[in-house]
C-alpha cells in the first residue's frame, strides 16, 4: 500500500467490485483500533487463480479524498515502515526541540533575540503547532533513541499553497537525516496534494541563495525543470523597517488605496512580462481571490492570527506598485516571513524609495514588532534606489501538477535515497 493506492482481493464467487465504481465512505483496517476512513474508486480489476484453484478479482483502488488528520495517521504507518526514525506530526518535547535548533545553528544570535523578545508568544504558537496538530501545519522529524537529528515542516499559508520552512540536521550524526526528512516531505506530497482536502496546488518555500543546500535541491530543480508555468524562482530584497519610524505624507499625486481586481489584472500582466513564473497564483494573488478569507476564518477557528490585506500604490491614478501586508502569529515563521510586508513594484518611473518608505510607515500599524520584515520586488528596483537591505529570498514554487519531475530531480541528485 502506498499513500493515495492500495489493493484488494475477492473470491470470484463474492466479488462486489467493479471497474470505475466510487466507494464514498471506505475503511482501511490495518491493525485493531487502527481504521483509515477515505473516499475511494477501483481503477481496475483482474481476474487470476491461485494455489486453492479458485478465482479471484485483484481491484487496484485509488484515494479520491481523505481528511487531512487520517492523511497524518497513515503516512505515520508507512513512513515508519520505511525508517523506523521517521516521524510524521509526533507529539514533540519542546525543550529537545528548541535545543536542536540552538545546537544545529539554525537559531543563530540574531534571530534569537527577536525569540528572546517574544519568548511567551513564541512559546504558545508551538505549543500549539505541535502539540494540537492543527490543519494548517505538519512536520517531519528524524528521532533516534529519543534524540532528533533533523526536522522539517510545512504550513499551508495560502488558499492552495504550502510553505516549506525550518530544515535544520544535527552536524554530528552521519544518517544524512536531513536529506531523510527532506525525502519524508516529499512523499507526502506526493502521496497527498491531489487530494482536494489538502489544498495544495503549489509548494513554495523561500531560501537565500548563498545557502548552498537549497540553492543545489531548489534551484537546480528549478533550472532542470526550466520550466516557469512548472517550477519557478523570484527574488526580493529583505530589509526591516522600524515600526517607529515617522514619515512625511504622501504627496498630493499620490494615493495608497484598497486594491481592486483591476488592479490585479495589471499586476499580472506586469508579472508575465517580468517573470512568467508561478508567484501571482502562489501567493493568491489574482482578481478572483481578492476577497477570499477563507483560510484566515479557518485559522481563526484553531485559534491562530492570519490577515492579509492588499493596498494599491498610485500616481495620478496609474498604478505604481501593489503592497500585500499580512500579519500572523509571532513565530509561526522564525524569520517572519509569514508576518511580513511585500512590495511589487510595477513602474519604478518617478517613484523615489522614500515614497515607499512613507507607504511602510502608514501600513506599520498592523504589527505589533518594533521591526517589521520587508520583502520588495524586483531587485533591480532595489538597486537603482541603492536601498540598503540585509539579505536577499528567493520564493521557489513547484506547480504539484509537476511532481514526478520534481521527484525524478531528487532521485538523480540523491540516488541513495530514492523514495
Amino acid at each position: 500500500m502506498a499513500g493515495s493506492d492500495f489493493s484488494i482481493e475477492e473470491y470470484m464467487d463474492n466479488s462486489v467490485l467493479l471497474t470505475g465504481m466510487i466507494i464514498p465512505e471506505l475503511y482501511i483496517e490495518l491493525a485493531n483500533d487502527f481504521k483509515i476512513r477515505c473516499k475511494s474508486q477501483v481503477i481496475n480489476r483482474n481476474v487470476h487463480k491461485t494455489n486453492d484453484d479458485k478465482p479471484r478479482t485483484k481491484c487496484e483502488m485509488t484515494i479520491l479524498d481523505m481528511d487531512i488528520q487520517e492523511q497524518v495517521r497513515l503516512s505515520s504507518l508507512l513512513h515508519r515502515v520505511i525508517n523506523k526514525n521517521s516521524y510524521v506530526c509526533n507529539r514533540v518535547d519542546l525543550d529537545a526541540l528548541w535545543e536542536f535548533f540552538f545546537k544545529t545553528g539554525f537559531v543563530y544570535p540574531k534571530k534569537y533575540t527577536f525569540m528572546h523578545a517574544n519568548k511567551e508568544k513564541f512559546k504558545e504558537t508551538y505549543q500549539r503547532l505541535y502539540m494540537q496538530n492543527p490543519n494548517i501545519a505538519r512536520h517531519f522529524i528524524y528521532q533516534d533513541k529519543g534524540i532528533i537529528q533533523a526536522h522539517i515542516s510545512i504550513i499551508r499559508f495560502y488558499e492552495n499553497t504550502w510553505l516549506i520552512h525550518h530544515h535544520a540536521a544535527s552536524r554530528e550524526d552521519h544518517s544524512n537525516a536531513g536529506l531523510v526528512v527532506l525525502r519524508q516531505l516529499e512523499r507526502y506530497i506526493n502521496d497527498f496534494h491531489r487530494l482536494y482536502s489538502t489544498h495544495m496546488n503549489f509548494v513554495g518555500c523561500y531560501f537565500r541563495p548563498d545557502n548552498r543546500f537549497p540553492s543545489r535541491v531548489f534551484g537546480g530543480c528549478a533550472r532542470e525543470i526550466n520550466t516557469s508555468k512548472a517550477c519557478s524562482i523570484d527574488s526580493f530584497v529583505y530589509f526591516c523597517f522600524p515600526r517607529t519610524c515617522t514619515q512625511p505624507d504622501l504627496s498630493e499625486a499620490m494615493a495608497l488605496t484598497k486594491t481592486q481586481p483591476e488592479d490585479l489584472l495589471e499586476l499580472e500582466s506586469f508579472y508575465e512580462y517580468e517573470s512568467g513564473g508561478l508567484m501571482l497564483h502562489a501567493l493568491d494573488l489574482e482578481p478572483d481571490m481578492i476577497d477570499n478569507d477563507n483560510l484566515s476564518k479557518e485559522y481563526h477557528r484553531l485559534g491562530f492570527k492570519r490577515e492579509r490585506i492588499l493596498f494599491s500604490l498610485k500616481k495620478n491614478d496609474i498604478l505604481k506598485a501593489v503592497i500585500i501586508v499580512t500579519v500572523s502569529d509571532i513565530g509561526l515563521n522564525m524569520s517572519n516571513l509569514t508576518n511580513c510586508i511585500h512590495v511589487i513594484i510595477l513602474d519604478a518611473k518617478d517613484l523615489p524609495i522614500n515614497t515607499i518608505y512613507i507607504c511602510l510607515s502608514m501600513l506599520s500599524k498592523y504589527y505589533e514588532q518594533d521591526e517589521i520584515p520587508v520583502l520588495l520586488y524586483p531587485v533591480s528596483y532595489a538597486q537603482s534606489q541603492f536601498v540598503p537591505y540585509e539579505k536577499i529570498y528567493n520564493l521557489w514554487i513547484l506547480n504539484m501538477q509537476y511532481t514526478d519531475l520534481y521527484a525524478k530531480y531528487m532521485d538523480n541528485l540523491f540516488p541513495l535515497y530514492s523514495l
